[in-house]
């Protein structure tokens, strides 16, 4: 048996801009997805693959099974079967040995509804195993910047952006002493970052050509990634929401959910907007305490990877 890990990611600052060249900021979390492959001798001399999905719970979501060499798809196929066969369609044929058959199972270690990256992690996992760039893979599959793929691959936290087509990452992490405070409230509604990603595009490709807001997205998000001081970095991360809410045309949380912000709060979407995941700090919370009952919350510290 083979075993790879890769862990989940949160996209602090960055979301949506850093697909036109903004630096995106992002950390990997403590719970991640475990990927196990078997290699067997084929039953009845027909090779065939396995795949098996398993939740964090234990209870298996997905369960395919795939003729080798691959077949074709047909049209009528379900979502999750595609993805997989187009994921395995992708490994070199020497992946796969003269009459063996593989047995492939996935183990999330957070709620697929988390936001906190089951597709990213899956396709680390598959790229280290039959040898393929990860960020390519993602790109043929998912699209998107990549961030979240880089974040599986590394396991650290990084500033990450785009240069025309090319991909590129560096270090970066922010102090605990500065998120002590922090706590990221799960919202239970899955968000599909590539639908909310092409519906902005459009306005997207506008901010891309406005100097001036191209510009003023760099500043800030250049200031959360330097700040030293709480109020610094929280001041940062509201002041980027107003300004992507105001390009994009999109609801801050406290419009979404009709909240009223709250003097030294910070109430802030993490990924894409309208869905997943909610950061907000100490100030806040304690404002909007009965509200948050009905949520999952985790104190960032404990989440994020250090």
């Amino acid at each position: 048996m083979k075993s790879f890990y890769a862990p989940g990611k949160i996209l602090l600052c960055g979301e949506y801009a850093v697909t036109i060249g903004v630096e995106a900021l992002a950390v990997p979390v403590s719970l991640g997805q475990w990927m196990h492959v078997w290699e067997f001798d084929s039953p009845g001399g027909q090779p065939r693959i396995l795949w098996e999905a398993k939740d964090v719970a234990g209870v298996t979501w997905l369960n395919e099974s795939f003729s080798l060499p691959l077949e074709a798809m047909g049209t009528e196929e379900r979502d999750e079967r595609k993805t997989i066969h187009q994921l395995l369609a992708l490994a070199p044929a020497s992946t796969w040995k003269q009459g063996k058959s593989y047995r492939i199972e996935t183990q999330l270690e957070f709620d697929r509804s988390s936001g906190l990256g089951s597709s990213s992690t899956m396709v680390s996992n598959f790229a280290r195993f039959a040898h393929l760039d990860a960020q390519r893979v993602q790109q043929q599959l998912f699209g998107g910047s990549g961030y979240d793929v880089a974040i599986a691959d590394v396991g650290k936290g990084l500033v990450f952006w785009k240069d025309e087509e090319e991909n590129h990452w560096g270090p970066w992490s922010i102090s605990a002493d500065l998120t002590q405070n922090w706590k990221v409230v799960f919202l239970g509604e899955k968000q599909n970052s590539r639908t909310s990603l092409a519906q902005v595009n459009e306005r997207l490709q506008d901010i891309q050509t406005d100097e001036f807001m191209f510009h003023q997205l760099q500043q800030v998000a250049g200031a959360v990634k330097m700040a030293q001081q709480v109020s610094m970095v929280e001041a940062g991360l509201e002041m980027w929401q107003a300004l992507l809410s105001m390009g994009l045309g999109l609801s801050t949380p406290y419009q979404h959910f009709g909240l009223q912000p709250v003097k030294g709060g910070l109430c802030k979407w993490l990924g894409a907007w309208g869905g997943d995941m909610l950061l907000v700090n100490e100030t806040f919370a304690a404002s909007q305490a009965e509200w948050l009952k009905k949520y999952q919350t985790t104190p960032w510290n404990q989440l994020v990877k250090q």
